[in-house]
């Protein structure tokens, strides 16, 4: 059960958060951690396509935004300046490592997705289905290419605010947005194809 103060903690604004760790109170930011570590979590998933990878890139992303928290200028929100750190510290991990494992098992969709096509779907899918083909289908993207679908449909971040976390420009994310999402189409459409042969 929350305690009072801990439920004013966490509703609190993440600049008033900000502020409050850099006067002293260390133990604040750990509620920036609870708010972000899923979605820090997932985006570092989608880029390494490794679990413990990605729990390594969690950590450090936090890390590195401890450290540095004195520089936040406030001029972007906090989540975006977090997941930029997650998307630079993601892609370090998979030079150093130069791996990819193409097994996704994370469920991160929501029910309602945007992604889900329904000329693709129809009425074969349930709702489960359309989870599973989905994530499947994101796990065969390449990483940069489902880490801009999630920033853009899931946190539904504008192309400047891909832009500035990833440090492409807006021409170039949402020419790999356009990409992003046909290749997606295709994944979909033959993941529901192998399906249905399977059932025949």
């Amino acid at each position: 059960m929350l305690t009072r103060l801990t439920f004013t903690m966490r509703t609190k604004d993440d600049k008033i958060i900000i502020k409050q760790v850099l006067k002293g109170d260390v133990a604040a930011f750990s509620v920036l951690i609870d708010r972000y570590r899923h979605m820090v979590y997932t985006l570092a998933f989608q880029i390494t396509k490794n679990k413990s990878d990605a729990e390594e890139v969690a950590q450090d992303a936090f890390l590195k935004a401890f450290q540095a928290l004195a520089s936040f200028e406030g001029r972007a929100s906090f989540s975006t300046w977090i997941y930029q750190i997650t998307f630079h510290q993601a892609i370090s991990k998979i030079r150093q490592n130069k791996k990819h494992n193409l097994s996704y098992k994370e469920n991160i969709s929501n029910e309602n997705s945007p992604l889900t096509d329904d000329n693709i779907t129809g009425q074969l899918l349930e709702r489960e289905d359309r989870k599973r083909f989905l994530n499947e289908a994101l796990s065969r993207l390449k990483g940069e290419e489902s880490f801009i679908l999630i920033l853009y449909y899931y946190e539904d971040l504008n192309i400047e605010e891909i832009a500035k976390i990833t440090g492409y420009s807006a021409t170039n994310v949402k020419v790999r947005l356009f990409r992003a999402r046909l290749k997606l189409h295709n994944e979909l459409k033959i993941l529901l194809k192998l399906e249905t042969n399977s059932l025949l």
